[in-house]
């Protein structure tokens, strides 16, 4: 998907990225310093996160509807299974997360998992761009 002949996917990625990325950062810093505020900064950036990630993924879909390339193909699966197993780990430590000022061990633990998982999604998505071309050259088929 492309807006003003620029590819959206890449665009909308940044932000989901930096903000789930930090959230476990926000919820250890709840049981260490300035309880109260951090956890309500990881609450609120793990529900932005989460809104950014899922218009990525809508653009994604998008972009993985129009591959061509096999290859390329099996990549964006990989990629996208690991984007939506880590949207899962946030989602569900966003529902476990209490009103406290400090935020428990497993919430912070499926967050720590989020976030790993995103980078792993976040290499193979690298994969297709640098490896693949894809999203990168309009003369390509791949989108």
């Amino acid at each position: 998907m492309r807006l003003f002949g620029h590819p959206l996917h890449p665009l909308l990625i940044a932000f989901p990225i930096g903000l789930l990325a930090l959230v476990p950062l926000w919820d250890v810093l709840s049981w260490f310093a300035w309880p109260g505020q951090t956890a309500i900064v990881a609450d609120y950036s793990e529900i932005a996160g989460l809104i950014g990630a899922a218009l990525a993924i809508l653009t994604g879909l998008v972009d993985f509807a129009k591959l061509s390339d096999e290859r390329a193909v099996k990549i964006a699966l990989y990629h996208a299974t690991a984007v939506v197993t880590s949207v899962c780990f946030f989602g569900v430590a966003l529902a476990l997360r209490g009103r406290s000022e400090r935020v428990s061990v497993v919430v912070t633990a499926l967050d720590a998992t989020g976030a790993a998982v995103l980078a792993v999604a976040g290499w193979f998505g690298g994969h297709l761009v640098f490896h693949h071309g894809v999203a990168v050259d309009d003369t390509r088929r791949d989108l």
